[in-house]
């Protein structure tokens, strides 16, 4: 099989698996289940993935691979926390427009198990470098006064908020506020970047201590 077909039976897969793990849960979801919505048979699914929990990590290293790069450009960039925010704000909604189940899957993941996200996640300590990088940037600018002193976890806590809900009550949101239409949701996401930049240099703004 040509390594460039191999790549795109894989992503089939590993999209199908999310649809299949956001509609029925990680423990529910079957491999027949994933093998269905795939399009291919279990012998063929078996081929690429063994069991849900390689799926289930693919998935995760496909999200990371996707975020945590462009992090480690960003926290190493020459650059002042307001642009280091505006790129860091843009890349998330980026990623999350381009993978609109991946909110979902991962609150869902939250409550039935954290820890076996977390555990995932850690299988690799490399993979979190980037973030704990960034997280040290903050807290120096903070310390240097150029950023308003604040527990992390209230920022990051504020930033996700601001990133993800609207994913999560993406159908009401439209329903009530934007006339059903799913172009006017496009065009709040096309306003969202900025909005959300908006809010969270004026929050880390030390003037307004």
């Amino acid at each position: 099989m040509e390594q460039e077909e191999k790549k795109d039976v894989e992503s089939r897969i590993i999209e199908a698996a999310k649809q299949v793990f956001v509609r029925k849960g990680f423990e529910s979801a079957t491999m027949g289940d994933i093998a269905a919505e795939a399009g291919i048979g279990r012998t063929s699914l078996n081929y690429y993935f063994r069991n849900k929990e390689m799926l289930f990590e693919a998935i995760l290293g496909n999200l990371m691979g996707m975020i945590l790069p462009n992090i480690d450009q960003i926290a190493e960039a020459n650059s002042s926390y307001p642009e280091k925010v505006k790129k860091i704000v843009e890349l998330y909604l980026q990623m999350i427009r381009a993978n609109e189940l991946v909110p979902l899957f991962v609150v869902n993941e939250f409550q039935r198990d954290p820890q076996h996200l977390f555990r995932a996640v850690l299988k690799d300590p490399q993979r979190i470098q980037p973030i704990i990088k960034l997280r040290r940037f903050v807290e120096d600018e903070m310390e240097k006064g150029n950023v308003r002193k604040m527990p992390i976890v209230d920022l990051v806590s504020t930033f996700i908020s601001l990133v993800i809900f609207p994913f999560l009550i993406r159908r009401p949101l439209t329903d009530i506020f934007l006339e059903g239409k799913d172009s006017e949701f496009d065009a709040f996401l096309d306003r969202r970047a900025e909005f959300v930049y908006g809010i969270v240099v004026h929050l880390l703004n030390p003037e307004n201590e």
